[in-house]
């Protein structure tokens, strides 16, 4: 049976900074994800443009967008979409409504569904999943920082140290370990990333001055406490496994793909944009464990981010694709680090899986025209219909 066209509109927070690609054309925020998309999509049917919100016109209705053809990027009026999918990266409160208005004003126009939902802080996010007793064992014991008098409780009984991270922070930037080694009474040592994503490393001789500066750092931004977790590679770099969940063609749950991502060795952190590389999973596993070990963490791995996604959605809503970050110690003792609603797709391409570069597009595209085909209308508060909230999740991808 013949489907009808779906038009699928990619939103970004902003195309006025997109720097010209050729004359007449533009090149948006994340072009190759954009480009796959619009390529992928010629043969199913779906008509892909990227928008932001000052192309939209609330007085008329009308949209400017930028289509990808002929190798380019070019503006144009654009019908306004079935599907949003929401790539935007505000960097202000203000841009951050102004996103949320434009889609409101929009759908005043015509009714669209929202390829994905959205987290809360990350706080939340813990708090959901840690009453959850399926998932609880595989979170690391989380709290809002607030004086540097819980850092001066609990470094005594926390030999490895503690980590403060940014609650709505990404890509590493903001990451501290704070540690009090014990030949170094005098010393309190802090390592970690810049807002800039540089390395450093800081001494302090007491927590009072520590307590200063970390004020500094952290200016009015809320940090999240957490132990420091010892997950590195037999050789001593940083590491984690990237996992991508999306829903299919039916609006059920799969594995995209999942690649590790290593950083250096003189780095806390293994983000790409941090100066790490991606490698494939089942690789990094293997020169880490034994190979039924390593396939049993993989296996594992696979069903704990179905676990997730769904406690996710019971909390939050309805979501068509979800990206986890896990850690994992010598011993094989598995952590859930992160939770993303918006991932990238970078390391399935440093890694050379093609198949799973190739399913984060295809499913993309697929679940968006399930949702425009289902006769319910998609669910944007918690809960999930039936078929969204209770598929399980089965991996496709390679182990």
């Amino acid at each position: 049976m013949p489907h009808s066209k779906i038009v699928l509109g990619i939103m970004a927070a902003s195309l006025k900074g997109a720097r010209p690609d050729s004359p007449g054309t533009l090149l948006p925020p994340e072009p190759r994800l954009s480009r796959s998309l619009s390529v992928a999509s010629q043969t199913l049917d779906i008509d892909v443009y990227v928008f932001s919100p000052e192309g939209f016109d609330p007085a008329s209705g009308s949209l400017f967008g930028c289509r990808y053809a002929d190798g380019a990027w070019k503006p144009e009026l654009v019908p306004l979409p079935d599907v949003v999918y929401d790539r935007s990266f505000p960097k202000t409160a203000e841009s951050r409504r102004r996103c949320s208005a434009v889609l409101s004003a929009m759908s005043e126009r015509k009714h669209h569904e929202r390829l994905n939902g959205s987290l809360p802080s990350k706080l939340r996010v813990y708090e959901s999943l840690r009453d959850n007793s399926a998932i609880a064992p595989y979170l690391p014991a989380t709290a809002p920082y607030r004086s540097i008098a819980q850092l001066e409780r609990l470094l005594p009984d926390l030999p490895r140290g503690v980590v403060l991270k940014p609650a709505a922070g990404m890509q590493g930037r903001g990451f501290l370990h704070i540690e009090a080694p014990p030949l170094k009474p005098d010393a309190l040592i802090v390592r970690g990333r810049t807002r800039n994503n540089m390395p450093f490393k800081e001494s302090f001789k007491d927590f009072q001055k520590l307590g200063a500066w970390l004020q500094s750092f952290m200016g009015s931004s809320p940090f999240l406490l957490q132990p420091y977790l010892p997950l590195r590679t037999f050789d001593d770099r940083p590491y984690d496994i990237r996992v991508l969940l999306q829903k299919d063609a039916s609006g059920e749950w799969q594995v995209s793909g999942s690649a590790a991502r290593l950083g250096r060795r003189d780095s806390m952190t293994s983000n790409l944009h941090g100066g790490g590389i991606a490698v494939t999973a089942a690789d990094t596993l293997g020169a880490n464990f034994t190979p039924s070990k390593a396939e049993h963490l993989l296996r594992k791995i696979h069903a704990l981010s179905g676990q997730v996604a769904l406690r996710l959605e019971e909390s939050f809503g309805r979501f068509g694709e979800l990206a986890f970050d896990f850690g994992l110690e010598p011993s094989g003792k598995l952590w859930l680090l992160e939770t993303n609603a918006k991932p990238g797709r970078e390391a399935f391409r440093q890694a050379g899986d093609k198949q799973a570069a190739r399913l984060a597009v295809t499913r993309l595209l697929q679940y968006a025209r399930y949702l425009t085909s289902r006769n319910a209308p998609a669910l944007t508060t918690a809960g999930g219909s039936a078929k969204d909230r209770l598929s399980r999740p089965q991996s496709k991808s390679r182990p």
